[in-house]
């Protein structure tokens, strides 16, 4: 085997989601063997010059900087990874493609339409020099969704009626959580609409192969006020004795029509008592069903009316046969188990592979093209909470 090729990375943002990325670079030249390239840590981007350095140091970055230009004029980094705060993904985005470094960024794409419409038009500019972008909707590279996918366009469950998610989680059920940028209007862009519903969304679409055509919603803030960070916090963190806002829901629900006609529900929630991460995606068709779990995510639950009448009944696919079930046959024997990280593994090699051997990121990976329609919906579900009314997401633009 020749010399492989190395790409530099440069990355926005070191703790939940920049951590869970890193590693999935880290993993890369030796699961994924022999990889489509070798990952060069080169530089990495936060606020705070201290903790950046220190994360640099411990994850094996070249430098830390609070400069994300220094990330995009660095002639070593190849690809650009921006898992900032919504509110810094457009403008280093759009630099990025500009400067032709191949860009991933963390969901939702961007804090609006307006947002996502400019990053698009980048991103298609970019693509004609041969520049690849992506955004990490990450659960959809995990074996079992995959399977799911698979069941449906073969036409297993028939016509699609129903789609169901719930995203539940409990982290902010304490009033003395402190007031991170998640709950900040002006840095998140929403909350558990865009945080969580938007996996939801994105999901309905990915496995459906339908587009939402209008939808109606609801949101909530329970508490609405917070104590002030006493440091930078994402899903933990201290607070102080002065409180700020929240500027963002707690609790979203939506419901939305397909393109088909089928129904569609979601709901999303931070307040939801001894939740930690569950998440439950559920299709109904006219032949069949499919049920996944993100806590049980080597799971697929599969009902088939076609089987023999006596022993129908959702039965449990595990999804860990590498003969079978994608990206398996890169980890473990059967029945030896992936987690939650493994899906940003699966991501990251996909981005990479499409750089390296000029393949299309869609369909299994996100598009920015993508990223907007989530971004209509999530707009269209804002528009129909305050408005109390149905929304189109043709109007929405």
């Amino acid at each position: 085997m020749g010399e492989t090729k190395k790409l530099g990375i440069g990355m926005l943002g070191y703790l939940f989601m920049g951590k869970s990325h890193t590693n999935a670079y880290k993993k890369l030249p030796y699961i994924y063997y022999p990889p489509p390239a070798v990952p060069v840590l080169r530089g990495l981007c936060g606020r705070s010059e201290k903790a950046v350095k220190e994360h640099a140091e411990r994850f094996g970055y070249e430098y830390g900087t609070t400069d994300w230009k220094k990330l995009i004029n660095d002639p070593g980094i190849d690809v650009f990874d921006n898992n900032g705060p919504n509110n810094i993904h457009m403008e280093p985005v759009i630099a990025s493609l500009e400067a032709g470094k191949h860009t991933i960024v963390e969901k939702p794409l961007a804090m609006n339409v307006g947002e996502a419409k400019k990053m698009v038009e980048a991103a298609r500019s970019a693509k004609k020099k041969g520049i690849k972008s992506m955004v990490s909707f990450s659960n959809r590279f995990a074996p079992a969704v995959l399977l799911a996918r698979r069941l449906i366009n073969e036409g297993r469950i028939g016509r699609v009626y129903h789609f169901r998610a719930a995203f539940l989680q409990d982290w902010l059920v304490d009033p003395d959580f402190p007031l991170s940028w998640r709950l900040q209007k002006e840095v998140a862009g929403s909350g558990v609409l865009g945080d969580l519903n938007a996996h939801s969304i994105d999901m309905a679409r990915f496995l459906t192969g339908l587009e939402i055509v209008e939808v109606c919603g609801t949101a909530e803030t329970f508490i609405k006020e917070r104590p002030q960070p006493l440091e930078a916090s994402g899903l933990s963190g201290k607070g102080g004795i002065e409180k700020g806002n929240v500027t963002v829901d707690d609790a979203s629900l939506g419901i939305f029509r397909f393109s088909n006609g089928a129904l569609g529900s979601i709901e999303a929630t931070r307040f939801a008592s001894g939740r930690k991460s569950l998440w439950q995606i559920e299709v109904y068709g006219s032949r069949g069903a499919v049920q996944f779990e993100l806590t049980e995510n080597n799971l697929l639950r599969y009902f088939s009316f076609d089987d023999p009448q006596e022993v129908q009944g959702f039965r449990t696919i595990l999804a860990t046969e590498a003969q079978v079930h994608d990206f398996i046959k890169h980890w473990w024997p059967p029945g030896h188990m992936l987690g939650w990280e493994h899906h940003h593994c699966h991501t990251i090699f996909h981005f990479i592979n499409c750089i390296v051997n000029n393949l299309d990121v869609g369909p299994w990976g996100a598009t920015f093209e993508d990223g907007l329609e989530v971004q209509r919906v999530l707009q269209a579900l804002q528009i129909a909470s305050e408005e109390k009314t149905w929304v189109k997401i043709a109007e929405v633009l």
